[in-house]
């Protein structure tokens, strides 16, 4: 009798077509690590005349908020979005014909970023605008479609997930049409109006990449901790909420009525929608009994990315009631800030990294292994931890702190959060180069039980 194909192995590896999720995820730490997180430190040195050039701070913040949200967060969501949102719906995995032209498409504009973006002058800068916003549009359309045939196609499941995950395709169709009207090449080339860019940061966390984490984490986070998914009907409320909050802030954009008081009220809609379902469609506290014990320690990440969510949400409650009370002041601003990179460092990092070793197939792999050093895991959560806090913390007392220290602190959470990333890509270099071997050793296992069956030992 023939050896059992590899990928049976177990049930651990993906099909061969299924791959390319591993290249999804390095883009997405390429991103991090030489442009959006690198920028989280150079920026505020910059801000402060300890390194240069001082004077191209305003480009670098906005390059640094899109590649962390186009490559760094969009890449990571568009990656396992259409791996696993197609088997929720049970439908077959998207063949590579499709997911790697469009992993190339979504790239392009990322690289353009760092390389044109910040540094980038006159007509280069508008030109470059320009490729960035056609080629974006272009790469979130074709996230669109995939995932939207694959939901209408699949099976008409009524559970909460699909309706996020609807939701969050209709969002990047929303996102495509953004860049395309927000493209910054009148006015100062390569910049777009602060308050504009402001506005569609929230669009992007909120619909875009929001929504598809209600989607994962209710079909497969409640199931880790003994619990029942959430109904449709529960979801519901919370899940319009933060949904017409981020409605609220594109409206705002389009200059119908008090562009205040439609951000204020989309804030507060989306923060109370973010304060009531990180623990409806995710956890903030309890054990992950459903876990195998060498996958539980990763359950940290979920647990601290869903509470720094509800901090988040508060927060965004806290600045859209001043604003629309009329006090749209630094207090509002610095409110806002906090809540950005509590939904950045805290929602979005720490579920990326720890939803990654609960859901990929290579560190399901790795959990077979002996001997894997302990701080590859626990490392990241603390730095992360460290960075969240610091970054966060920043910006609630910028007032007592002063500028130049903020910067420093806020640089500094930048360095930490770099290193957590550094060390979660050297995670996934080690999983996937020991992946063969694993597989081999598996295999030999299996045959081994299997010939000690038929011998009826």
């Amino acid at each position: 009798m023939s050896d059992p194909p590899k990928e049976r192995v177990a049930g651990l590896a993906p099909p061969p077509d299924d791959r390319v999720y591993l290249a999804y995820i390095a883009s997405a730490l390429i991103s991090a690590l030489a442009g959006g997180f690198l920028l989280a430190v150079w920026m505020p040195l910059a801000a402060t005349d300890t390194v240069g050039p001082a004077y191209r701070v305003p480009w670098m913040i906005q390059a640094h908020g899109w590649i962390q949200l186009q490559g760094w967060a969009g890449l990571f969501v568009a990656g396992m979005g259409i791996r696993l949102l197609p088997r929720f719906a049970g439908r077959r995995p998207v063949q590579p014909g499709t997911t790697v032209p469009l992993l190339i498409i979504l790239i392009i504009p990322v690289v353009l970023r760092l390389v044109i973006q910040p540094w980038a002058e006159d007509g280069l800068a508008k030109w470059g605008a320009v490729a960035i916003g056609v080629l974006s549009a272009a790469g979130q359309l074709g996230v669109a479609a995939v995932l939207l045939y694959n939901l209408i196609k699949g099976r008409k499941a009524r559970e909460a997930w699909r309706w996020f995950a609807l939701a969050g395709a209709a969002w990047w169709v929303v996102w495509a049409a953004l860049s395309l009207l927000f493209i910054p090449h009148s006015g100062i080339p390569g910049y777009l109006d602060p308050a504009d860019n402001d506005a569609l940061l929230w669009v992007t966390m909120l619909g875009p990449v929001g929504n598809f984490i209600w989607s994962v984490q209710s079909r497969s986070v409640p199931v880790f901790f003994a619990r029942k998914s959430p109904t449709l009907r529960a979801a519901l409320l919370p899940g319009i909420a933060f949904n017409a909050g981020a409605a609220a802030i594109v409206i705002a954009t389009a200059g119908l009525g008090s562009r205040t008081a439609w951000e204020g009220a989309g804030f507060l809609l989306a923060g109370a929608g973010l304060a009531v379902l990180p623990p409806m469609c995710g956890a903030v506290r309890g054990e992950p009994t459903r876990l195998r014990p060498r996958a539980r320690s990763a359950a940290r990440f979920v647990l601290v990315a869903n509470s720094a969510a509800v901090f988040a949400g508060l927060l965004l409650c806290f600045a859209g009631i001043l604003m629309l009370s009329g006090h749209n002041g630094t207090v509002a601003a610095d409110a806002r800030d906090a809540a950005r990179h509590a939904f950045g460092i805290g929602l979005i990092t720490m579920l990326v990294l720890g939803m990654a070793r609960l859901v990929a197939p290579i560190f399901a792999l790795e959990r077979t292994e002996s001997g894997v050093p302990e701080a590859l895991e626990h490392s990241p959560f603390w730095l992360l931890i460290a960075a969240l806090v610091l970054r966060v913390g920043s910006a609630l007392i910028a007032g007592p702190l002063g500028y130049e220290n903020r910067m420093h602190t806020a640089s500094f959470a930048g360095l930490l959060g770099w290193l957590a990333i550094a060390v979660f890509a050297f995670s996934v270099a080690r999983a996937m180069r020991a992946a063969p071997r694993t597989k081999r050793a598996l295999e030999q296992a299996a045959v081994h039980a299997r010939n000690q069956h038929s011998r009826g030992e």
